[in-house]
């Protein structure tokens, strides 16, 4: 690898990026985004290693690919994404993901920088096994993944697992340990489990946003072209259709809001395994005018869609830090959520949206209706915009390199 390196004139990178999720493709999750966030920051100061979705690259070995025109060290643990993407693989993606890696970390542990970096508690055990001379990990969310697995025969697991993880971060001793959760939820996060992490501090690190690709537009021409004009409200909800985004209350209160608008509208910008039964309810409900589901879309059609909508809303029972709120606070939107994490410093009453503290449908519609009464400027709430300010991919590299001591500049 060292003179396969020297030979191709390659730069020799900082650190290791390990991702579940191919950062070259079309991100439909919170950890390949944030991927591809830290290669848009960094570039070639990481070596990448996750499955190869999009690119026909060979399996089991360090190749030399490409990063917008500069060259960047990749290695293909090989391709496992679900082609349907509207139920859950037989076996977990993430039991696939940690097999995997410990088959190829040998092989991976070849390139010369001993930096690494994930964001993925089950591959923690396989990584304890190496000798690295730097370790950071990021809490994806501070929720327990298998507790609220998608897998309800697994969740049985989800204090074992909690408790291994910590153990296993311990044992890493990571240099930088970061969370994508606010800062009152990492304090009491690491308060419930100090006598696991031992002294271990964790640092509030939240989700960042492309400005790119995510801000302000015409929402009315939107309307137009979507042929959205006879609706009112205009509802959105994105991400993966999951029951722990609670889809239920936004459906069980846009059957409320039916009462009083003659002809709202809820948009789903996602796909996932809860997607038949989603439909299911709304056809219960009696609400399949009002509803759609849309499935995944690229990011510059998800933007159209929040500039067409009047609220952005969040049902969830549990979240990290949304990177699809994010979105919306770019796009100035108004949000209505519930009380998970990270919305306590997007969302502030009357101000640009409202946050519900309870799973009640009458309470959520009665947000939504006073929601819709804050002001907008054309088509965005100036207080949105101003917040998402602090959560823009721009200050990403500052931040990450304030924390983490290999990717500091020189």
């Amino acid at each position: 690898m060292r003179n396969e390196r020297r030979e191709d004139g390659a730069p020799r990178p900082r650190a290791i990026y390990i991702s579940p999720g191919d950062p070259w493709g079309n991100p439909r999750g919170g950890q390949t985004a944030f991927a591809k966030q830290a290669l848009e920051a960094f570039g070639n100061r990481f070596a990448v290693v996750s499955p190869a979705e999009i690119d026909d690259l060979p399996v089991g070995r360090w190749t030399l690919g490409d990063w917008k025109g500069e060259p960047i060290w990749r290695f293909n643990i090989g391709s496992y994404a679900p082609r349907n993407k509207s139920r859950a693989p037989l076996i977990p993606r993430r039991v696939v993901f940690r097999a995997l890696i410990k088959k190829y970390l040998p092989e991976i542990y070849e390139i010369e920088t001993k930096n690494i970096f994930c964001d993925s508690p089950e591959v923690l055990g396989v990584l304890k096994k190496y000798r690295w001379d730097s370790f950071c990990y990021r809490f994806a969310g501070l929720n327990n993944p298998v507790e609220f697995s998608r897998y309800a025969r697994l969740r049985f697991l989800g204090g074992w697992f909690h408790r291994r993880m910590l153990a296993n971060l311990v044992e890493l001793k990571p240099d930088a340990l970061l969370a994508a959760a606010d800062a009152e939820t990492t304090a009491q996060f690491a308060q419930d489990n100090k006598a696991i992490l031992k002294g271990l501090a964790i640092e509030s690190f939240p989700t960042r946003f492309d400005p790119s690709v995510f801000y302000p537009t015409d929402g009315l021409a939107e309307r137009r072209e979507l042929g959205w004009e006879e609706y009112y409200p205009r509802l959105l909800i994105t991400g993966r259709l999951s029951w722990l985004k609670g889809w239920d209350l936004a459906l069980d209160a846009l059957a409320i809001l039916k009462r009083k608008f003659s002809n709202p509208r809820l948009i789903f910008v996602g796909d996932g395994e809860d997607r038949a039964k989603i439909e299911k309810r709304i056809r219960e409900l009696g609400i399949q005018n009002e509803v759609c589901v849309e499935g995944f879309l690229p990011p510059s059609e998800v933007r159209r869609r929040l500039a067409a909508s009047d609220l952005y809303l969040i049902s969830s029972l549990r979240e990290g830090w949304s990177v699809a709120s994010t979105e919306a606070l770019a796009c100035g939107k108004r949000l209505v959520a519930t009380d998970v994490s990270g919305v306590s410093e997007s969302v502030a009453d009357g101000k640009n949206g409202f946050i519900v503290r309870n799973r009640d449908p009458e309470a959520y519609a009665r947000a939504i209706c006073d929601a819709l009464e804050i002001p907008t400027k054309n088509n965005a709430n100036e207080f949105s915009t101003s917040i998402s300010k602090r959560f823009s991919k721009e200050r990403l590299r500052l931040d990450w390199a304030r924390l983490w001591k290999p990717l500091a500049d020189d």
